[in-house]
């Protein structure tokens, strides 16, 4: 009998031994995004998919969700902030949604960024990383990378062309709702209207509003070319798609997990840079094709007539001097 408990001892241990050598189960991440299935975001997450794969060795997997399937950002952005939302891949001044989050009204301070390159290389800085440190510690929800060109911000109107800052003094023009947009466009002496995406082409076909202020990717697909014949590349704001997670998540994640997700958002955000320049070339001609008057305006000239824009937020909207510390990244 008691030879049997020594070898009934035995076997107990060597299965414990072989179930704590067997690998552990995959974990299975969701990200989420507004976009459509087929955009240039779906096909940004799909490949962020199979590089956290790689780079985990199948200890992560990603499921993606396209079309709003875990509800709008708003949405996305809250249950994140709960843990019942895991990631979200939209634009980065989405967060701006969260209290908390104010300080990153300082990525639409009118020509912060030289141009696109930099805008990436800044947003996904240490300088930027310590404020999305603070943003996750505030708001539970953390931009992880910064990955992902979207189209500069232009002016599109029915007046024009706008080639120079007083070209558009006395305009009426629907503007974001964000105090730093408000400040800009103040400053060129626009009359502005609020109002949501999806009233902008009816304002300006009935005159209501006589121009507005987007990048092609938000602007194509709604068409306002059909009312607007003027775009003005004024260039005066950089767009970066975010890579975002809920702060919950992230901290049960190991380094080794965290580099992968960064990893895997670099290369999901190089296919949203290379589709979107896609995109902006072929909206240059489908404008032109629909007689829209496209111009490069004298940028300089606003780049000088908005130069002192953030000095109103300096020190209250985000840390002081930060601005100064963004425009000195090479």
């Amino acid at each position: 009998m008691r030879f049997g408990k020594v070898i009934s001892a035995a076997l107990f241990g060597g299965l414990c031994a072989v179930t704590a050598l067997a690998p552990a189960q995959a974990r299975e991440l969701k990200i989420g995004t507004i976009s459509a299935a087929g955009s240039p975001w779906d096909k940004a997450m799909q490949r962020f998919a199979e590089v956290v794969k790689d780079e985990t060795g199948g200890d992560l997997t990603v499921k993606v969700y396209t079309d709003g399937q875990l509800g709008d950002i708003q949405r996305m952005l809250t249950g994140m902030q709960l843990g019942n939302v895991e990631m979200g891949y939209f634009g980065l001044g989405s967060v701006l949604f969260l209290k908390g989050a104010e300080a990153m009204n300082v990525i639409y301070v009118p020509y912060l960024f030289k141009d696109r390159e930099q805008a990436q290389k800044a947003l996904n800085s240490d300088v930027f990383k310590a404020l999305y440190d603070d943003i996750a510690k505030k708001t539970g929800v953390r931009v992880f990378a910064a990955f992902g060109a979207r189209s500069p911000r232009a002016l599109q109107t029915t007046k024009g062309p706008i080639m120079k800052p007083e070209d558009v003094a006395g305009m009426k023009l629907r503007i974001p709702g964000l105090d730093i947009f408000k400040a800009t466009f103040e400053t060129l002496g626009v009359q502005m209207v609020p109002m949501g995406m999806t009233e902008i082409y009816t304002a300006l076909s009935k005159g209501i509003i006589e121009g507005q202020d987007n990048g092609f990717d938000l602007a194509m697909p709604l068409r306002f070319y059909e009312v607007a014949k003027y775009w003005s590349a004024t260039d005066h704001a950089y767009e970066v798609t975010g890579w975002f997670i809920s702060e919950k998540l992230w901290q049960s994640l190991n380094d080794d997990q965290r580099a992968a997700l960064v990893e895997a958002a670099e290369a999901g955000g190089e296919v949203t840079s290379k589709l979107e320049a896609e995109l902006a070339e072929k909206s240059i001609q489908t404008l032109k094709d629909n007689g829209v008057t496209y111009v490069v305006p004298d940028r300089e000239a606003f780049r000088e007539k908005l130069k002192d824009v953030y000095k109103a937020f300096d020190g209250k909207a985000w840390p002081k001097g930060f601005v100064d510390q963004v425009r000195a990244i090479d």
